[in-house]
């Protein structure tokens, strides 16, 4: 490994000959090559998520296969010219993992990764990760969530979000996806909940002095989504900076960046335009 694959490494390239093109964890090929064997497996009763030319189903393996469940994520090669050099999605995101497991940060975890090609042209690839049993995605509180009226369930999944965004922007890497349908969670009580990332294929490292555009748009991404009432917002980035004390914005400056943030062309008042809620 030197500076050009590290995946903590600011100079790492997503050049696909400077990493394997399939890998597996020890002791998970055989599961991986039974799964290769019966794409009955990958059927419409096992689909979990279809959309964006990325499939992904929860699959059960028998006990003669480990008795192991795992997610099984297809992504089809959408811009072939793009890949002739570049990485495949699944090769991505395993890197990107291996950053996330060196910070601590919980998160799904890898169990094979592979592509094909015919000659240069990515036709496909896949990653598979270990099945997170009991867990449900951050969408449920957001506006119309079936959990979005659980007030301090809402406020535990933030505050637990929140460190874990200062701990990778401390360490100069922006996730760039941080949606609540990324993050898993599980327990019903803030005192038992658990979160766990997942999808981090867009994650990039950036060099510190292009942290701030980086860091207003991770925080910006999962108050979008949320639409909180102001004091909440406002906890949140308190609890980020509680984290991050020697971040480059101040509370004021990051209030004052996200109230004017512009994404597609749109503006969204993260701080100030989502109005409190009854019984709140």
């Amino acid at each position: 490994m030197n500076i050009f694959t590290d995946p903590r490494s600011p100079w790492r390239l997503p050049c696909r000959w400077l990493y394997p093109a399939n890998w597996c964890a020890d002791g998970f090929r055989e599961q991986l090559q039974f799964i290769q064997r019966h794409p009955e497996l990958r059927g419409d009763d096992n689909l979990l998520t279809d959309n964006a030319g990325k499939r992904v189903w929860k699959i059960r393996l028998p006990r003669e296969a480990g008795s192991a469940t795992v997610a099984y994520k297809y992504c089809q090669g959408k811009t072939p010219w793009r890949y002739l050099v570049d990485l495949s999605h699944p090769a991505r995101e395993w890197r990107n993992y291996q950053v996330l497991y060196h910070l601590g940060i919980p998160a799904a975890e890898v169990l094979a990764y592979g592509e094909s090609r015919r000659g240069w042209k990515l036709e496909d690839s896949f990653i598979v990760t270990r099945f997170i049993e009991g867990t449900r995605d951050g969408t449920d509180f957001m506006p119309d969530g079936p959990r979005r009226n659980d007030l301090a369930l809402r406020r535990r999944f933030c505050a637990m979000i929140a460190p874990h965004a200062a701990a990778l922007h401390r360490n100069n890497f922006f996730h760039k996806a941080l949606h609540p349908r990324n993050v898993l969670y599980r327990g019903d009580t803030p005192e038992t909940m658990e979160i766990f990332f997942i999808d981090v294929a867009r994650c990039r490292i950036r060099f510190p002095w292009r942290m701030k555009y980086a860091i207003l748009f991770d925080l910006y991404t999962p108050l979008r989504d949320l639409k909180l009432p102001a004091e909440e917002s406002r906890a949140f980035i308190a609890k980020y900076l509680e984290n991050y004390p020697e971040c480059p914005l101040s509370a004021a400056e990051i209030e004052h960046a996200l109230r004017a943030y512009r994404r597609h062309g749109n503006r969204f008042d993260v701080i100030g335009d989502a109005a409190p809620e009854s019984g709140e």
